[in-house]
């Protein structure tokens, strides 16, 4: 019988393929016990989806929470993201349909027709029937739908992922003015990968969010995390790999979830008895060559000067990024490099600590280092 690869990246990462995380998970079911709204932001593919369902899940399992996930990319309009949270609201209560809908027109003081259909599964979806001028209370009405839930006795916690995208509906100030009624009585967590964008809706004193929420910063897993992980998954199926091996996996990928999971996935489906650095190297370039139609794409719509500030943070280390040498190397300006690096952190592919600039993508900045000494 084919073995099956022991690691996995490029979805939700659950049960035996989770790392770690164990202190995060812990915060994480206590703030959302004790009905505390969170702000979780990590950059994308970095594991914040998967590290707060497998929190939810876990709460679930012993009957403590009922929760709801609701993605916000792609929606344009406010009756889309009433229809769609209205959807994911009935989904949460798996229920018969009929249960459902009574459940929903005893709580709803306007009268919109529910319309429920079906796919080829059986599965169900539910909609409502919006008129122009009741899209503003069916609005107030649906997002008040859970915390009728939670005086049911149910403890409903509620999953706004990409959740920076509510300010194209122009919903920010009508959301936050319900659910800063909801008290403790209803969990949220707000989700996004555009630290920039959540920034300001979170930390600007002028906007409606200022202020409201517990700022969770996920950071990368451990080196010591890794090593166990991976070096136990490689012997559990019967192969070893060099202790030297998963340094260099991490020397790139940083503890970057989906990159270090990645570079393990592609070396075990190489190595027939022990992983070496050879099987390293081969592994690499097999990742670089999928992702370099990305970066290249990426890199090439910056601007000059953007791949000139690029370059110093990479040279420089992300510190003393003002060095006269190097503005002088580069043959920019201070002010033009101050412009360009406010662009490059606005648009998250930059960010920076007390230390200084560093690159968001560990395999990208990796890929830059290798294009420079081409």
């Amino acid at each position: 019988m084919m073995q099956l690869n022991p690691f996995y990246y490029g979805g939700i990462i659950e049960d035996e393929y989770f790392c770690n995380r164990v202190e995060e998970l812990k915060d994480i079911k206590l703030d959302i016990l004790a009905g505390l709204n969170t702000l979780i932001y990590a950059p994308r593919r970095f594991g914040k989806t998967s590290l707060v369902l497998k929190a939810l899940k876990e709460l679930e399992k012993k009957d403590e929470v009922k929760y709801v996930f609701f993605d916000l990319m792609y929606l344009s309009t406010v009756e889309e993201f009433i229809n769609k949270y209205f959807n994911a609201l009935a989904k949460t209560l798996e229920e018969p349909t009929d249960k459902i809908i009574k459940f929903f027109k005893s709580i709803l003081k306007i009268r919109p027709n529910i319309n429920v259909s079906f796919d080829v599964t059986g599965s169900s979806s539910f909609s409502l029937a919006l008129g122009g001028e009741d899209v503003d209370k069916t609005l107030e009405e649906v997002l008040n739908i859970p915390l009728a839930f939670a005086q049911n006795g149910i403890k409903i916690v509620i999953v706004f992922d990409e959740f920076q995208e509510i300010t194209n509906l122009d919903l920010e100030s009508k959301l936050r003015s319900i659910i800063q009624l909801h008290s403790n009585k209803l969990a949220y967590i707000f989700m996004g990968s555009k630290k920039s964008l959540l920034h300001q809706m979170f930390l600007d004193k002028n906007r409606p969010f200022y202020k409201s929420v517990k700022h969770f910063k996920i950071k990368e897993i451990n080196a010591n995390s890794w090593y166990e992980f991976i070096e136990s998954k490689f012997l559990n199926t019967g192969k070893k790999i060099d202790h030297a091996v998963v340094d260099k996996i991490l020397t790139i990928t940083k503890g970057f979830p989906y990159y270090t999971q990645q570079f393990a996935y592609e070396i075990w489906n190489i190595t027939q008895d022990k992983a070496d650095e050879s099987l390293f190297e081969k592994a690499l370039k097999t990742i670089l060559s999928r992702e370099e139609d990305l970066f290249s794409v990426e890199f090439d719509n910056l601007t000059s000067n953007q791949k000139k500030a690029l370059k110093i943070v990479i040279e420089k280390n992300g510190q003393n990024v003002y060095d006269e040498q190097y503005l002088a190397k580069y043959k920019i300006k201070s002010g033009s490099l101050q412009i360009s690096l406010k662009n490059l952190t606005e648009r998250d592919i930059l960010d920076k600590t007390s230390s200084g600039y560093y690159l968001q993508d560990p395999l990208f900045e990796y890929w830059l280092k290798q294009m420079s000494q081409c």
